[in-house]
């Protein structure tokens, strides 16, 4: 199971509630989850200022 597909089961599991989720989540599904959206944010930068060509599949 890949990132992505990881943080989505476990915000599946809190219903998208992020309130939910910070209050009821792991400290390791809190930490998966997190990790997940920074990776992403990191990698949407770097494609907009060029570093990172666009992927084909996203």
């Amino acid at each position: 199971m890949n990132e992505k597909e990881q943080a989505e089961e476990i915000m599946e599991k809190y219903n998208r509630d992020l309130g939910k989720f910070q209050k009821e989540a792991s400290r390791k599904e809190f930490r998966t989850v997190l990790k997940y959206v920074a990776n992403e944010a990191n990698r949407k930068q770097r494609e907009l200022v060029g570093l990172d060509k666009k992927e084909e599949n996203s």
